[in-house]
């Protein structure tokens, strides 16, 4: 049986655990500002302040760059109070938009704090702006720091609590897949990780083809990115319909045998779309199903089950189709022995442009030349 690689079902405990000492860690809080007063005062305020049993640690930037230097440091830090003007009249909304679009962190909580109101309004700034809270410097004082400070970390935990139980639905997901492929496996007792393989290096193809920037760039958004790798591993689910006796032969299939094998690709479409059914809006399920039922197809037409050519084939289908073949010729079967990389990749090549879509092709063999053999 199949199981998924350990790093990609690791949990975030939902609270830090003791370190030796039985101290429980604080919460990071980011002071940036470039007044030295407003560092200290912020200090001396919230000195004794605790939330779940946990202090502060005060981190301090006096720039909007050396704001973003310090999240890079620390990705951890619960809350960044924020002003807006430093370095110049913009600095502190500029570092938010670094905040949540280039360091793609979106559980930070940020409290703006500006002695210049007319400089960013609330209105504006919570319009145009993902912060999550707005004060002026002047109603600072204690108590509404105070309040400031719990309802920020009130909301980070929750943040977290939300993404601990994403990832357990996640982590449920890719089990469930492993398991619909295991079944497929179970019968097909050659496959071995086959799966596992087929999931690494599709992956691996779909970030390449981004990176690249060609053609396809507009259909590859993040929901693809993050769901083809799994969706890849439902593949074969339809070999569970195929006959032990056709799918287990030690030889080659004759005319009667192979018509019959070849029908495990509408088998896996018709499974998956029923299960796709069940799930509102695009799932690892609905695109697997477009895998399941194209990924025998050839770019030239002449493959299976429909004749389709070209982009009428669905890309992720055609993704899979060149991670597929490669990990065939790559690996022992009860009818051919395991073939190496350099004649694999020969082998690949001679069918650019009628087995293979060459912009996926080209990507794969730019993932081997740069990366090497993607593994689970």
């Amino acid at each position: 049986m199949n199981h998924p690689p350990d790093d990609e079902i690791q949990f975030a405990p939902e609270a830090p655990a003791p370190d030796a000492s039985g101290r429980i860690e604080p919460w990071k809080v980011l002071v940036v500002d470039d007044e030295e007063q407003v560092h200290a005062v912020t200090k001396l305020v919230l000195g004794d302040f605790t939330f779940e049993g946990r202090g502060l640690e005060f981190l301090g930037a006096f720039s909007g760059a050396e704001g973003a230097e310090r999240l890079r440091e620390n990705p951890d830090v619960a809350v960044v109070l924020l002003d807006v003007v430093m370095e110049n009249e913009h600095a502190g909304l500029d570092l938010v938009k670094k905040i949540r679009k280039d360091l793609g962190n979106r559980s930070v909580r940020i409290v703006l704090r500006t002695g210049q109101p007319g400089q960013a309004p609330e209105k504006q700034a919570f319009v145009g702006y993902d912060i999550n809270d707005y004060r002026t410097k002047s109603e600072l004082t204690s108590d509404k720091l105070f309040t400031a400070m719990m309802g920020a970390l009130r909301n980070f935990e929750d943040i977290n609590r939300i993404e601990f139980l994403y990832r357990q639905v996640q982590a449920s997901q890719l089990a469930t897949v492993v398991a619909l492929a295991d079944l497929a496996e179970y019968k097909d007792q050659h496959t071995g990780e086959h799966v596992l393989r087929i999931k690494a290096r599709t992956d691996a193809i779909a970030r390449r083809l981004v990176a690249d920037g060609g053609p396809y760039a507009d259909q590859l958004d993040g929901p693809f990115l993050a769901l083809v790798g799994q969706a890849s591993i439902l593949h074969d689910v339809g070999k569970v319909g195929i006959p032990d006796r056709i799918l287990r032969k030690p030889a080659k299939l004759d005319p009667d045998e192979w018509e019959i094998m070849k029908t495990h690709t509408t088998l896996g479409q018709n499974l998956l779309e029923k299960l796709a059914g069940m799930v509102h809006g695009p799932s690892f399920m609905s695109l697997g199903a477009r895998i399941a039922g194209s990924h025998h197809e050839k770019w030239d037409g002449t493959g299976y089950p429909r004749g389709l050519a070209g982009t009428r084939i669905p890309l992720e289908a055609r993704i899979v189709a060149v991670a597929d073949v490669f990990d065939a010729l790559r690996s022992d079967r009860p009818y051919k022995e395991e073939w190496g990389e350099e004649l694999t990749i020969t082998e690949l090549q001679a069918g650019s442009g009628t087995h293979f879509d060459p912009i996926v092709l080209d990507a794969f063999l730019a993932v081997l030349r740069d990366e090497g053999d993607p593994q689970p």
